[in-house]
């Protein structure tokens, strides 16, 4: 999996290099998280987690209306619940640092001189920068802990998605959705951990 997210990120850096006639964009926006846990086939449920997320890419075009978006961007999922038993106040935070690395392929149609409507499909590889839980009861907080360093959470990832796209004269609107391939969970006790993102965003094009 390292070898697959090595592969696209030299090949959007070797895109960007080679090509002078990049649009570059830049946006926020959105972001869903939906992780599905099961164990040994048992269907655990799902948590599902809302955020952010913030970067860039280059729209290069390769033919017509066809072309290639590589790019790079940062997102930040985060999750306050709170729930009272028998009087006791518990709580409960979690908080995810992510970097994607899209390499989206997209096919446009023009609406206009300056409005165009677009498809885009392709691979995301993902790298976790953290990942904490806190629990809490009474006041009293457990500390936090590290799905990542402490736990079984798998740091890499590869996701594959896509989505629709509207251009109008220098503005960018998306709506995408992205599956994760991989099971995260590297433990050997049968958990599966499957991601999914939706996302909706806007962007300025240069």
């Amino acid at each position: 999996m390292k070898r697959i997210i090595t592969l696209i990120a030299a090949a959007v850096m070797m895109t960007i290099a080679t090509n002078s006639f990049a649009q570059m964009q830049v946006g926020a926006g959105f972001l869903h998280s939906n992780e599905s846990i099961s164990m040994k086939g048992t269907d655990l449920g799902d948590i599902g987690t809302n955020g952010a997320y913030a970067g860039f890419s280059y729209n290069l075009p390769i033919a017509g209306t066809f072309g290639i978006a590589p790019g790079l961007y940062y997102s930040l999922l985060m999750s306050n619940e709170s729930t009272s038993v028998v009087g006791v106040n518990l709580g409960s935070k979690m908080r995810e640092h992510y970097v994607n690395v899209p390499v989206y392929f997209n096919f446009g149609f023009n609406l206009g001189e300056s409005s165009k409507l677009f498809i885009f499909a392709g691979p995301t590889a993902q790298f976790g920068i953290a990942s904490s839980s806190e629990l809490s009861a009474a006041g009293i907080s457990s500390g936090k802990f590290d799905r990542f360093k402490d736990g079984n959470l798998s740091r890499t990832n590869v996701l594959l998605g896509g989505g629709l796209g509207l251009n109008i004269s220098k503005i960018q609107i998306t709506l995408g959705y992205d599956q994760g391939l991989f099971n995260l969970d590297t433990s050997d006790d049968g958990t599966k951990i499957i991601k999914s993102y939706a996302k909706a965003g806007i962007a300025y094009l240069f």
